[in-house]
């Protein structure tokens, strides 16, 4: 376990007295771990008393006797910090500084076709700050937060300057501006347009830009004559292609090409999806899709062939919903109630879990993607903790019962990520997966087909049996006794559910993410 995870553990009354014996050292001899230790007590003395922290948004305080309460958490988690370093720490009771998630963007990234930006990884829906936008390839609709709305096609190297600015450096767009945004400027290397209210195409190729209207009224200023008003009709050449009606793609028609993309990336999902279900080594394969026939539909089919109908799931409440594509479902999980309930039998010496979700919100302490009824030996967690990480997680208790009381969680196998959602990737589809093999003991988990992190805890020992048995996908169905955080229900949806009696290799991982992927 890394520092972080101690702390954690620690924090939350899991940690075992080996993990503690090795927290305390690095406590003792390392002042930067000793400020982590106390940042991250603060946080939790402030997740208790502000549940809403994880939403990115901290309720302000509400009187003095609130304030004080929270100060005696913090003062208390930091006291226990002093015990275990051994030093004499002065701890400042007054309440942290009030911080709200704030966002430094002026536009957002709408609709897609095959596109293709250099360096930095963009997908639709993310938030775009001012700086370089650089399509290689591709169709890109970019919204700015005045209203504007810019298509790119092609190559075309862009420079996102404010809601009300952009510059084009080179490449085709074409940019529609409603009345509310009036005044939007766009930049060339030779032109200022001032757009009032109208539609309009740029073509921008060796410094020499290109200008046709469609409809309103864009004013072009040079710097060699005054400024011209060109209406609905008119167009602009200075050396570069001519620009004509024809010439750009409507900006309407992007949203049919992505229709069609849609239909095909989903026919060629269908196909992937028998192949995966024939795959021996699948334990449970939950497409989250609706049969026509199907007139109950409370049935979660399981696509294994050949048929293993016991492994079939029940949905209990969660509702049907769109799922990556218009044609292909999902269910949707939101109320305490929310679950799909399933019984896997046998014993396994490995395993992956993968699926497709979209987080609307991380709202709780533990959020549901895969739990066992209650918590016994062998049995895997695999859930969303309240900072946005995965959180992985298998029990194995003794035999025989120890000398002395055991706290709560000490033989519990903990493996955690980096926060992986935050406020910019809530309500986006994203791959998930984790494989565990019970002879190495390494836990690797992905997002979108990619490593991010791989771990062996100081617990394992080899080849101890994994199990199911009754178990639930987005819930909680049997809390263990007594237990602090029973409610754990996925703010969420779900479209695709598979888990496999192996570890997968990266490569296979990165397999299911490319065939599954919505665009």
């Amino acid at each position: 376990m890394n520092l972080e995870s101690l702390i954690h553990a620690r924090l939350e009354g899991e940690i075992t007295p080996e993990d503690l014996e090795r927290l305390e050292a690095i406590l003792r001899e390392d002042w930067e771990a000793r400020r982590l230790y106390l940042e991250l007590a603060d946080l939790h003395a402030r997740l208790l008393r502000e549940p809403t922290v994880a939403t990115g948004r901290i309720a302000r305080e509400a009187g003095r006797a609130r304030s004080s309460l929270r100060g005696l958490a913090i003062a208390g988690l930091a006291a226990a910090a002093v015990v275990m370093v051994g030093a004499a720490v002065v701890w400042l009771s007054r309440p942290a500084p009030e911080t709200e998630t704030v966002s430094s963007g002026v536009a957002m990234l709408g609709e897609t076709l095959d596109a293709v930006f250099s360096g930095e990884s963009r997908r639709a829906g993310d938030t775009l700050a001012p700086g370089r936008l650089t399509l290689e390839s591709g169709l890109a609709q970019i919204e700015f937060f005045s209203g504007a709305t810019l298509l790119a096609e092609g190559r075309a190297e862009l420079e996102v300057i404010s809601a009300w600015e952009v510059r084009c450096v080179s490449g085709r767009i074409r940019v529609r501006v409603p009345p509310a945004a009036k005044g939007f400027l766009v930049y060339s290397p030779d032109l200022k347009l001032e757009d009032l209210g109208t539609e309009f195409a740029l073509n921008v190729k060796d410094g020499a830009s290109d200008v046709h209207v469609f409809e309103g009224e864009v004013i072009a200023h040079t710097a060699s004559k005054a400024p011209e008003s060109l209406t609905g009709g008119m167009s602009l050449a200075r050396g570069a292609a001519p620009v004509t009606p024809g010439s750009f793609l409507p900006l309407g028609d992007l949203a049919e090409q992505r229709r069609s993309h849609a239909e095909s990336r989903f026919t060629a999902w269908q196909l992937w999806s028998q192949e995966l279900g024939r795959d021996a080594r699948v334990i449970g394969y939950y497409p989250m899709q609706r049969l026509e026939d199907d007139r109950w539909d409370r049935l979660v089919r399981n696509a294994v062939e050949p048929r293993v109908p016991s492994r079939a799931g029940g949905a209990v409440g969660a509702r049907w919903t769109e799922g990556r594509w218009p044609q292909k479902d999902a269910l949707e999980f939101k109320r305490p109630g929310d679950r799909v309930r399933l019984n896997l039998d046998g014993t396994y010496s490995a395993i992956t879990l993968a699926c497709w979700v979209k987080v609307d919100s991380v709202d709780k302490k533990y959020n549901s993607l895969l739990l066992t009824d209650g918590y016994e030996n062998g049995e895997p967690h695999w859930q969303i903790y309240e900072d946005g990480s995965l959180m992985f997680s298998i029990i194995y208790r003794p035999e025989e019962p120890p000398t002395t009381p055991q706290r709560r969680g000490k033989w519990n196998q903990i493996y955690f990520t980096r926060p992986l959602f935050t406020a910019g990737n809530l309500g986006r589809w994203h791959h998930l997966a984790v494989s565990y093999d019970n002879q190495s003991g390494e836990v690797i988990q992905y997002l979108d087909g990619q490593e991010v992190s791989r771990e062996v805890h100081s617990l394992h020992q080899p080849g101890r049996p994994i199990a199911f048995g009754p178990c639930e996908i987005g819930n909680w169905g049997l809390p263990t006794e007594g237990h602090q955080f029973p409610i754990r229900h996925l703010n969420g949806s779900i479209d695709e559910f598979v888990l496999y009696s192996t570890a997968l290799s990266p490569g296979e991982i990165l397999l299911l993410y490319q065939n599954g992927r919505p665009e």
